[in-house]
């Protein structure tokens, strides 16, 4: 492989690839090259705390000064778990554009960065009603009527500032502890601005009516595989819609395992093989920054649970690595090959055989510099 000013310039044999004679040669014989890892569903400005952990007032400031500093801990996690592209989908607005543009301009080391900025959500809804995210603060929009979700819309993706993707939170509760949708005719109309501009929605979700909104309005993608589904099973004309609408489905097995009793656990990886048994397309998100789930490790942990849900190691490898570029429109990351930037990751050991020698990164390379070296 050839690489220059951080993009792959030619791929092949010895004798197929013209070495200049000025190039720096790196010699990995009997280790396994491939594309960095690509997370779909990470919170940067959550603190990473332990399952059952309480914030605190030391943990408070700890968790303001991690803030201001764009959270130096994660970036360098993620690298070194060879991890070198994510995708924030609910972060304070100004705080994440302003991280991207930092990653982009190379003031800051760290992963790619693609960003939905605020999330779409309602006053009585998640993450407001269910852990306590401010209303007043730009994690959330939560528009009354469909103008005003298409005004949020089109402030978003406009200009140079504008975000990747948009995250809409369509969530019911239990019946025991019930959460408020989004109005269909106000999901609708965000979806619609949002198509309108080329940019991606995805949708957290949970009952089986949550889905059904979700496929109705058009979205591109699914996060987190929902409790309706889970303990109901995949209503057979729903599956059918998003496999033939090419939606993508980030499962985040970790997140929804992490505190589960054993038979939900067993019930929700079958019901990600019935997905992929059907043909269904996965992309790994792990939802770090909730409890328990951490920036980095938390990746390997989400490959192992689609491999136990009946994918293969590369179908796995696939949904981290060039399903996910696609999910975010790039055909910049993703894949090895002419033309794509030269985020690589080094592994001591046969992934495609064994997911769990994905855990033995060696080395990690961002835009062709390496970064990590163990």
């Amino acid at each position: 492989m050839l690489i220059q000013d951080g993009i792959i310039i030619d791929v092949g044999r010895d004798d197929e690839v013209d070495i200049p004679a000025s190039a720096t040669v790196m010699d990995l014989n009997g280790h396994t090259l491939m594309p960095g890892l690509i997370d779909l569903h990470v919170h940067l400005g959550m603190k990473e705390m332990e399952l059952g952990q309480e914030l605190g007032p030391f943990g408070i400031i700890g968790l303001v000064s991690d803030f201001i500093r764009f959270t130096p801990d994660k970036r360098k996690s993620l690298l070194e778990h060879g991890i070198t592209t994510v995708r924030s989908v609910g972060d304070e607005h100004e705080w994440i554009m302003e991280f991207r543009q930092l990653i982009q301009d190379g003031e800051l080391e760290g992963p790619r960065l693609f960003t939905s900025g605020s999330l779409f959500t309602t006053l009585e809804g998640h993450p407001i009603a269910t852990i306590g995210t401010d209303p007043d603060s730009e994690v959330v929009l939560f528009p009354d009527t469909p103008k005003e979700a298409r005004d949020n819309v089109q402030e978003m993706v406009s200009g140079d500032e504008g975000v990747d993707l948009i995250k809409v939170v369509q969530e019911r509760g239990l019946s025991e502890y019930p959460l408020e949708p989004i109005a269909t005719d106000v999901l609708q109309a965000i979806v619609t601005e949002a198509n309108i501009h080329n940019i991606p929605v995805t949708g957290h979700w949970g009952a089986l009516k949550d889905l059904e909104e979700l496929i109705e309005a058009g979205v591109d993608g699914l996060e987190h595989l929902g409790r309706g589904v889970v303990l109901n099973g995949w209503p057979e004309e729903l599956l059918e819609t998003i496999i033939e609408g090419d939606m993508l489905l980030t499962p985040t097995l970790t997140v929804e395992t992490i505190n589960a009793e054993p038979e939900y656990q067993q019930l929700l990886l079958e019901r990600a093989e019935e997905f992929h048994l059907a043909d269904g397309q996965f992309v790994v998100g792990t939802d770090a920054g909730m409890p328990g789930v951490f920036f980095g490790p938390s990746m390997y942990q989400e490959l192992e649970l689609l491999v136990k849900s009946g994918l293969s190691p590369q179908e796995a490898l696939q949904a981290a690595t060039s399903r996910a570029a696609d999910a975010l429109q790039s055909d910049e990351i993703g894949v090895i090959e002419p033309g794509r930037a030269a985020d690589l990751i080094v592994i001591d050991g046969h992934p495609l055989q064994q997911i769990e020698d994905v855990q033995n990164v060696s080395k990690v390379f961002r835009d062709g510099r390496l970064v990590v070296e163990h």
